[in-house]
């Protein structure tokens, strides 16, 4: 308890020390177009939560994050586990995978604007980015099984699917959720970058970009603290659901 409560206790100091920070810079350079105040960001979020647009464009955005999650939960866990089971399959997604970490995710959304419509863009990228993570974390799960009871399943001629359910798959679970994890906050990121680029009319991406068009610095850092809120909070409700549901195993 007295952890927990020292551990808020530097959270808020932190968010204080951030903001007076900010107050004094804000002060010091005076120019409200460089880098407004904390007033007027929050006095701008205010507005920006009362207008029906801005909760249009968040839902699209939200929508766009679970959608590419979804893909990349789905279609990774399976490449993963296909490459669990095959060292050639393993082999040759390596040099893809590694390829798609090395390339900067603005390529990627630069080429997608050619092949897909500005909405399908973003989703399109994240799975695209987030993919080599999901699949990389199932299929080294396959690597930590128990190496005795690998081979008792042997002795006792196990079947591959016993040996997957029964040794392969609780060993790999941990693995598949931290994946999950990672995959999750990079999607925001990713999902959010590609809206800014391909534009599309509901996003908040969009309104991002629209608002530093027209020099509205506050309106951007405004949407960007929302973003960065809400992404946080999902975030931490989803790792103490993945912890909760890795302790009732």
């Amino acid at each position: 308890m007295i952890n927990k409560t020292k551990t808020i206790a530097a959270y808020i100091l932190s968010v204080l020390v951030i903001l007076a920070a900010w107050f004094f810079l804000s002060k010091l350079i005076n120019a409200e177009l460089i880098l407004p105040s904390p007033l007027e960001v929050f006095s701008s979020m205010g507005s920006l939560v009362k207008t029906k647009a801005f909760w249009q464009a968040f839902a699209h955005t939200f929508l766009r994050v679970i959608i590419s999650f979804a893909i990349t939960v789905v279609l990774g866990t399976a490449l993963g586990i296909a490459a669990g089971f095959s060292k050639f399959l393993r082999d040759f997604f390596e040099l893809p995978l590694a390829v798609i970490r090395a390339t900067p995710v603005v390529a990627f959304i630069l080429i997608a604007l050619f092949w897909f419509k500005s909405g399908t863009v973003p989703v399109f990228v994240s799975v695209l980015m987030t993919l080599p993570i999901m699949t990389t974390a199932v299929a080294n799960g396959f690597s930590k099984a128990d190496e005795k009871l690998m081979g008792m399943a042997m002795v006792f001629c196990f079947s591959r699917y016993q040996i997957f359910k029964y040794i392969q798959f609780p060993s790999l679970v941990p693995f598949l959720l931290n994946g999950m994890v990672s995959s999750f906050g990079l999607t925001w990121k990713v999902v959010a970058a590609g809206e800014v680029l391909s534009l599309p009319k509901y996003a908040a991406g969009t309104m991002l970009q629209k608002a530093q068009v027209h020099l509205e610095t506050s309106t951007v850092i405004a949407v960007a603290i929302i973003l960065v809120l809400v992404s946080f909070a999902i975030e931490r409700l989803f790792i103490c659901a993945v912890k909760r549901f890795s302790t009732s195993l």
